[in-house]
């Protein structure tokens, strides 16, 4: 893709600084932009870059100025550079031919809206419902009974169990799966019972979730994947478990089956989250905390085990302090048998 500097800042709704008939043919980060390129200054701890920066072009705020450079002035330069993002990446998205290929097997009953589009080997079974603008890429396989809203993609390998329900424009990324069966086992005799797991997945409109990710169907009932929210790879969402809108859930976390998150929830990477727990809206969960305990509304919580962040920061500073505690610890037992020695001494002294 080519674009003049002036079309991109009509894109943005920015303000030309320089030249507008630059042509840009790239997008890259600040250090490392060559010409033909656009970048852009969020940060004022990179602005010592403007001087070095190759870049034809900078997103910036319009305080922001350097001789020789020219600018496209935004109030927000990293949203605008994200709008270009997906202007630029538009036509290396990974598309389908409207239409149903010869090799997927659609079951009876099944209503696919307008201009959807189903790759080879698709399977989508009895009585679905698949919206507009829907796209199936190869081997994706729906269950029966289940929905896929307007708009969404999923890419390939997804598997969606029978009677799910996919909100619109949703992005489910390759191998992912949603509405397998929860965990769920009683003990009888020495061995384990399977519990059916008769309940299903409700994702709801604008969710994206990552690849290889696992997202259990509820025991009874539904487990519930809330609006705008983002999964990373490799999550586990045990059954029954509810997760309110716009939540960001890093790589290789584990949610119990029947835990409650909020709204507005920031899960780092690795967090483990025991079952029946709360977390309330707003709250944060630092990388690798395991959450054995409710979290309250907005509170940033950390470590292992769980505490306000602030406390397990002095709980680290004050372990890395201690493969030197043997020595001063030896140091203050050598000085005080010293001191010992001299009041003993003093005190023979005395008595003589």
């Amino acid at each position: 893709m080519r674009k003049s500097v002036g079309e991109i800042a009509e894109l943005v709704g920015g303000e030309v600084v320089g030249d507008r008939d630059a042509e840009i043919i790239g997008l890259n980060g600040i250090e490392q932009a060559q010409p033909g390129e656009l970048t852009f200054l969020n940060n004022a701890r990179y602005a010592r870059f403007l001087e070095t920066t190759g870049a034809t072009a900078i997103l910036a705020a319009p305080d922001v100025a350097f001789p020789g450079k020219t600018f496209i002035h935004v109030n927000n330069p990293y949203i605008a550079f994200v709008m270009v993002l997906n202007a630029w990446s538009e036509p290396l998205r990974a598309s389908l031919p409207e239409g149903v290929h010869p090799t997927a097997i659609i079951g009876k009953g099944v209503t696919l809206g307008a201009h959807a589009a189903l790759g080879p080997y698709v399977c989508v079974g009895d009585d679905c419902v698949i919206g507009s603008d829907v796209m199936l890429h190869h081997g994706v396989s729906i269950g029966a009974g289940c929905a896929i809203g307007d708009g969404s993609v999923l890419y390939p390998n997804v598997v969606v169990r029978e009677r799910v329900s996919i909100g619109a424009r949703c992005i489910i990324h390759a191998g992912a799966v949603i509405g397998s069966d929860g965990f769920g086992f009683a003990p009888l005799g020495g061995s384990w019972f399977k519990i059916p797991q008769v309940g299903t997945v409700v994702i709801g409109d604008d969710v994206e979730i990552g690849a290889n990710t696992a997202i259990d169907r509820a025991t009874f009932g539904r487990t519930v994947i809330g609006r705008g929210t983002k999964i990373d790879n490799l999550v586990q969402v045990g059954h029954n478990v509810q997760i309110g809108e716009h939540c960001v859930i890093s790589g290789m976390t584990g949610i119990a089956g029947s835990a409650t998150i909020g709204h507005h929830v920031t899960i780092a990477a690795q967090v483990g989250i025991a079952d029946h727990i709360d977390i309330g809206d707003g709250a944060t969960l630092g990388a690798r905390a395991a959450v054995g305990q409710s979290v309250k509304p907005g509170k940033v919580m950390s470590g292992h085990p769980l505490m306000e962040h602030r406390d397990d920061l002095r709980v680290l500073t004050a372990l890395r302090r201690l493969p030197d505690m043997p020595r001063r610890i030896r140091d203050l037992e050598r000085r005080i048998q010293e001191l010992e020695e001299k009041l003993h001494g003093t005190s023979e002294n005395d008595k003589q």
